[in-house]
């Protein structure tokens, strides 16, 4: 899937992470998720539940704590891997042309695009779109894509931010907030992880 496809596909409003999937590696098949709603810990099917209990009972792990210390965990045959949010870009599309609605909330807050520049580059490409805002530009607008581990977003957000005030997505805006405007460092192991699931939820 090309880079602009991508952008496409993942126009919509992105979710905060508290889901993580358990995926049969060979197949790339999600065999179920598992969702924390505070203190409690919701199971797609009674399958997922009994090995999230087994796994956590021989650890003598709550559940709780079982949902944060098995992110990331893999034996070669299944990986348990969070759903990713992907920070919505444009307000719509109409006849395939992304467009911001007259209203949009504007911003200008130097913190949110130190945010937004730091995050870790999961899919780089050297590909530009055209100013939607001022064509007269033309093609200058980055596609890249980078992650905090928790989000999402393309460099197409953070130009947008800078060059026109246009606020980011709201849900990404108060996920960057609660971070205290500090994006934490991304290693290399949940760079691809996060990579990969953008792929997979792209391809639903």
């Amino acid at each position: 899937m090309t880079h602009g496809a991508l952008l496409m596909a993942h126009g919509g409003i992105g979710r905060r992470m508290s889901t993580l999937k358990v995926v049969e590696i060979r197949s790339d098949r999600v065999i179920g998720t598992l969702t924390r709603d505070g203190d409690q810990l919701k199971f797609s099917s009674e399958d997922v539940q009994e090995l999230i209990e087994t796994m956590a009972a021989a650890r003598a792990w709550s559940l709780v704590a079982a949902f944060d210390l098995l992110r990331g965990w893999s034996n070669c045959y299944v990986e348990i891997v969070p759903e990713i949010s992907v920070a919505r870009v444009f307000d719509g599309v109409r006849d395939g042309v992304p467009y911001f609605l007259p209203d949009h909330p504007q911003v200008h807050d130097p913190r949110l695009a130190d945010y937004l520049r730091a995050g870790a580059a999961i899919l780089s490409t050297t590909s530009v779109d055209v100013d939607r805002l001022d064509p007269a530009r033309g093609a200058v607008v980055p596609l890249s894509f980078r992650t905090d581990g928790a989000w999402i977003w393309t460099d197409t957000i953070t130009y947008y931010l800078e060059e026109h005030g246009i606020r980011p997505d709201e849900e990404l805006c108060a996920h960057i907030a609660a971070q205290s405007f500090r994006c934490p460092a991304v290693d290399q192991a949940v760079a691809e992880q996060t990579l990969r699931e953008l792929r997979r939820s792209a391809s639903n």
